[in-house]
Order: structure tokens, then C-alpha cells, then sequence
């Protein structure tokens, strides 16, 4: 008991004591779950919220409206959050996902549901990366690695089991429940920080890259809104002009990010190569999770024809491997300091696994994924776990909040281009596939 109320020797803040730490980062996780988990927990439950709004041609966007807003408000409030102080910016982005939540419960129709997960995204993207940032002012280096392993379990492992918690929502309760469950825990986590999460700040006089927030919205927005819209086909004149659009506003933005006194997004992180290394792995590897997420629940549904619950829980084995390797791979760095090999063979066990699953079809047993599913997971638990520590102990401690939250931009990033990819191919051999199997054409069939 006494040690609970002597000085952490985790923790670099003056008077942080072991109790306090444990309740900081209890508060943490608990935001971390809820915001990750709101990025899949809708997936089993679409079909029913279409029904229920009768508007299956834009549930889509239920989904893709948190991944965009999340997506594009990560480095900004990433930023924001090392010129005006941690703890305040956190706490905004509290009151956002509370404010969402609340509001998408309350929803009475498609368009305002879908605009209210847009609120809700601003807020839950930010909760990811402010959090991890926070690992970093309050835990020495060697340290992370162990406590940053936890975190990686509560992020990836919830978004695995957004489909189980929504099935199992829906199939016992309400589908309002999903949003509305969250306010609650949402104020404890909120007020737990308020008060015992004070942090050593000295604000510096900064000028805020309005021009670099607005041009990097605007054409992250634009290439997303394609990367949707594309489920229709990427030659449609809105889909391409979309494309075309981005692009020239996200070069722009780097040409303005070149000359910026206080750049959003400081490209000198990108001449460490640490840093861009692990972007580029976070990319890769939230492409591939967030698919996994979203499109196996569905396979197992709509192909194996089991209950959402069900098909939830037969995501288990992704979920064991990353909680394995997430764990495991943190001591092990806290022991060592070492983190080399973790990337590389998370990598390689991604791209197996993935080969695995790809082979699938209608009668695959499901004892075959299994296997695949496990290493697939132990891949995205290594390489999670190791490019967030990765990228903390090789910025400048200035950079903290923004490279943190760069490198959850772009798992982000990758997350919503895969998941909009992936449904585009799917509804596209869906379109050649069905008709000739039915014998119609595609617009009967579809």
C-alpha cells in the first residue's frame, strides 16, 4: 500500500505517485477502448439502422464518416496539442466524442446519424493519438514500451471487437445503445484526467498554420470522399475530379508546410527515418487491420450465414495474437531496450496471414481461418506496439504530441483507404460475378 503512495519510478513527473499513475493510465485505456472501439462496433449493426431508416443506399457512410473526420483531425489537435498544452486539448476532444455520442444515439434519420459520427470522429481520432502522446510525457523511454504494449491491446483488440459488441447490442438491445453506452464512461474518464492528469506545461507563443490545417482537411476530405464514392466506379467524372482535387490541395499543403513558421505537420520528421519508417508500417498495417475488421464479420454473415454475435466471436483469434504479441513485445522492449526485429517479423506475419485469408471462398470451413486469423494478428500486435515506440524515443521531446499523432494519422490514413478500397473491389466482383451466376443483368441483380 505504501508503494502506491511513493514516487513512480515509471514516471518522469515530479510528484507523480504510483496510485495516481495507475489511475491516469486506467482513464487513458478506458478512452482509448471507447474510441477505437466506435471505429467497427457499427459494422454488424448497419443492416439493421438501414432497415430501421430505410436507407441502404448510404449506410456506408455511417462507418465512413467517423474514419474520415478522425482521419483528418489527428495531427491537427496532435498539434494543437503542443502549442496550448496536452491535458486541455485532451479534454476538448473528450467533450466532442461525448457530445457525438450523444447525438448519434439520439439520431431519427440516416443523414443526421451520419452527421453526428462525423462530430464524433473529430473527437475519437484525436483520443487515440493524445493519448499516446500522453504515454510520452509522463513515462521515461525505457518505460513505454511495456505500458504502450497495454495500450496497443486496448486499441487493436476493441476495433476487433466492435463487431461482437455491436451484434451483441443489437441482437439483446437497441442499436441506439451502441452510441448512448458510451456517455457515461466517456464522463468518468473525462473527469479522471481533469483532475489527476496535471502536467508540467509552458506555453510558448506560437502562431497557428491555419492555411496547412485547411488545405490538408480539405484534400484529405476530397480523396476519401473518391476513395467512397468509388464503390461506383473509379471513372465516374465526380469520383475522378474528386482525385484530381485532393491531390493538387495536399500539394499545395506541402509547399505551405515548406514555408510555415509553425508548420501542422513539420516535415523534418520525415528526414528521420525512424519516424518515416514507422508511418509507412502504420499505413500498411491499419490498411490491413481495419479490413480484417469490417470485412471478415461480414464474410462470415453474409457467407457462412451466422448471427452477428457469432460472427463477432470468430474474431477471437485475431484479437488473441494481437493481445500476445502487444504484451510480450512490450516487456520484452522494456527489458531490453531493443525493438529492431519486432517490425520486421510483424510484417512478415501480416503479409503471411494475409496471403492465408485471401484464399478463401464460400465454403471455406472456418477451422481453415483460424490459423491465418492468429498470425495475422500477432503481425498487427508487433508492428503496432513497436512503431509507436519507435517514433517517441526518435523525436525531439518539442515534436512529441505531432509525431505521435503523425504516426496515428497515418494507421488512419490506411485504415480508411483500405476499408474504401476493399469495398469498392467487393462490390465490383459482386457486379460481374452475380449476374452471370443468376443469369440477369447487373442492374437487376444488384
Amino acid at each position: 500500500m505504501s508503494r502506491l503512495r511513493t514516487p513512480s519510478r515509471d514516471s518522469i513527473v515530479p510528484g507523480f505517485t504510483q496510485r495516481r499513475l495507475m489511475v491516469v493510465l486506467g482513464a487513458l485505456i478506458l478512452a482509448v477502448l471507447l474510441s477505437s472501439l466506435e471505429t467497427t462496433i457499427v459494422v454488424t449493426a448497419l443492416p439493421t439502422i438501414a432497415g430501421e431508416f430505410n436507407s441502404f443506399e448510404n449506410f456506408a457512410w455511417v462507418g465512413a464518416a467517423y474514419l474520415i473526420t478522425a482521419t483528418i483531425s489527428t495531427p491537427l489537435l496532435g498539434k494543437l496539442s503542443d502549442l496550448y498544452g496536452r491535458r486541455l486539448i485532451f479534454q476538448s476532444t473528450m467533450a466532442v466524442f461525448l457530445i457525438g455520442s450523444l447525438l448519434c444515439g439520439l439520431a431519427q434519420s440516416m443523414g443526421q446519424l451520419i452527421a453526428f459520427r462525423a462530430v464524433q470522429g473529430v473527437g475519437g481520432g484525436a483520443i487515440q493519438a493524445l493519448a499516446f502522446a500522453i504515454l510520452g510525457d509522463i513515462l521515461s523511454p525505457r518505460q513505454r514500451g511495456r505500458y504502450i504494449g497495454y495500450f496497443t491491446i486496448a486499441f487493436a483488440a476493441s476495433a476487433l471487437a466492435g463487431p461482437l459488441v455491436g451484434g451483441f447490442i443489437v441482437d439483446h438491445w437497441d442499436w441506439h445503445w451502441i452510441f448512448l453506452s458510451n456517455v457515461p464512461l466517456v464522463a468518468v474518464a473525462g473527469t479522471v484526467t481533469h483532475f489527476a492528469l496535471r502536467l508540467p506545461f509552458h506555453r510558448k507563443p506560437a502562431s497557428i498554420d491555419w492555411w496547412g490545417i485547411g488545405l490538408l482537411s480539405a484534400g484529405l476530405a476530397l480523396v476519401l470522399f473518391g476513395l467512397e464514392e468509388g464503390k461506383h466506379g473509379w471513372t465516374d467524372g465526380k469520383v475522378l475530379g474528386m482525385f484530381a482535387g485532393g491531390a493538387a490541395l495536399l500539394v499545395i499543403f506541402v509547399l505551405q508546410e515548406r514555408r510555415a513558421a509553425e508548420p501542422m505537420i513539420p516535415l523534418r520528421l520525415f528526414a528521420n527515418r525512424v519516424v518515416l519508417a514507422s508511418c509507412m508500417l502504420g499505413f500498411i498495417a491499419g490498411s490491413i487491420s481495419y479490413g480484417a475488421s469490417n470485412f471478415l464479420p461480414l464474410y462470415f454473415q453474409d457467407a457462412l450465414f451466422v448471427r452477428p454475435t457469432l460472427s463477432g466471436l470468430r474474431m477471437l483469434p485475431i484479437m488473441t495474437g494481437v493481445v500476445l504479441t502487444s504484451f510480450s513485445a512490450g516487456r520484452i522492449i522494456a527489458r531490453t531496450g531493443r525493438y529492431k526485429l519486432f517490425p520486421v517479423w510483424g510484417s512478415v506475419l501480416m503479409a503471411v496471414g494475409l496471403l492465408l485469408v485471401a484464399q478463401i471462398d464460400g465454403n471455406t470451413s472456418y477451422v481453415y481461418l483460424v490459423g491465418p486469423m492468429f498470425v495475422l494478428g500477432l503481425g498487427s500486435g508487433a508492428v503496432y506496439t513497436t512503431t509507436s515506440i519507435a517514433t517517441q524515443n526518435a523525436c525531439e521531446l518539442r515534436d512529441l504530441g505531432v509525431a505521435t499523432a503523425t504516426m496515428m494519422f497515418f494507421r488512419s490514413l490506411g485504415g480508411s483507404i483500405g476499408t474504401a478500397t476493399y469495398g469498392t473491389l467487393l462490390n465490383s466482383t459482386i457486379r460481374s460475378e452475380l449476374p452471370g451466376r443468376i443469369g440477369t443483368s447487373p442492374d437487376e441483380a444488384i
